[in-house]
């Protein structure tokens, strides 16, 4: 028997044809439905031309000293910390150079979210300097924003970050009063203030792993309540700007906490014709004086990054990262 490959197809095409044309259009969902779970905000490949972007934009401002240059891609705070940095770099003819911000990335850690804003954590590739590779936080305002620098820290000594998930898929976004873990993000955030403001006296001391950066925050307030011992008092508070601008869940049930603090140092003159000899030439520009012969007082925008664990473990909370940048000086 002959064989007819051809034509049951071709009728078949035929038939099928004429039912589509007589059938009404499938209604398509609207809005489309959310996936179950939620992709990861951004692609390796965007997050790289991220980063290609912010460090044309850094080297550009960074030659000028110019604040304005940085519009593009920086947003408060990291807008008003490295305009204070020019002002330093101006200030000492380049003697104090802006922080080294690499912008290759060692490793990304992506939001797992379809909410803005939305913000990741790109660990750094160690500065040519062999100083501490940072941490960049940056942030999309909006659906058709840039990506913005926010804010950076600096990765402490022997620190290891937890580990995330890969950025393909992206971490889970931890809600700033989630009861997930050991305390709060904003909680952890708020403790750890506290512990810088009041030191060992604070009732969350014990919450926190050493570190250096506190270590050191200690150390200098040490020195300077010794140096105006008898003339005057020196006080330091530490903080909280709002909610936490992000918690990324940890691939361990934990996650890494990022917030800003402000830290004011004040000096305050009790004895009569007691004076604060103002010889820092960055101090003088920021505060217009040489003297002062009631009070000076420094403004810090601070960046921390915490890993809190998860709720029932024994481990205690850790510094990840800290900045801390001089911004403002008062002199009275």
């Amino acid at each position: 028997m002959r064989r007819r490959p051809f034509a049951l197809t071709g009728s078949a095409v035929v038939v099928a044809l004429a039912l589509a044309a007589c059938a009404p259009a499938v209604p398509a969902p609207a809005p489309a439905p959310a996936p179950v779970v939620a992709p990861a905000a951004l692609t390796p490949g965007q997050s790289g031309r991220v980063l290609e972007d912010l460090g044309t934009v850094l080297a550009a401002a960074d030659k000028k000293l110019d604040e304005d240059l940085l519009d593009p891609r920086v947003e408060e705070p990291a807008l008003s910390m490295r305009g204070a940095e020019y002002v330093r770099a101006d200030a000492t003819d380049g003697d104090r150079a802006p922080t080294t911000l690499p912008t290759t990335a060692a490793a990304t850690i992506v939001p797992r979210t379809q909410d803005w804003p939305r913000t990741q954590l790109v660990v750094t590739e160690q500065p040519a300097d062999l100083q501490a590779p940072r941490i960049l936080v940056l942030r999309q305002d909006e659906p058709r924003s840039q990506y913005k620098l926010w804010g950076w820290s600096r990765l402490l000594p022997s620190t290891s970050m937890p580990r995330t998930a890969k950025p393909e898929v992206g971490s889970p976004v931890v809600a700033p009063d989630s009861d997930e873990l050991t305390v709060s993000p904003q909680d952890a955030i708020d403790q750890y203030a506290d512990v810088l403001t009041k030191g060992k006296k604070s009732s969350h001391d014990d919450a926190f792993e050493p570190n250096a950066s506190r270590d050191e925050i200690e150390a200098l307030r040490s020195r300077n309540e010794k140096a105006v011992k008898g003339s005057g008092t020196y006080d330091e508070s530490y903080t909280p700007e709002g909610d936490p601008v992000v918690s990324l869940g940890t691939i361990d049930g934990g996650a890494i906490v990022v917030g800003q603090l402000t830290a004011l140092a004040k000096t305050t003159l009790t004895l009569d014709g007691a004076t604060v000899p103002i010889s820092d030439k960055f101090y003088q520009a920021l505060s217009g004086k040489k003297t002062a012969k009631k009070s000076f007082v420094r403004t810090s925008t601070d960046i921390v990054v915490l890993y809190v664990p998860r709720k029932g473990s024994d481990e205690k909370m850790s510094v990840l990262a800290f900045e801390s940048v001089i911004t403002a000086a008062k002199a009275s």
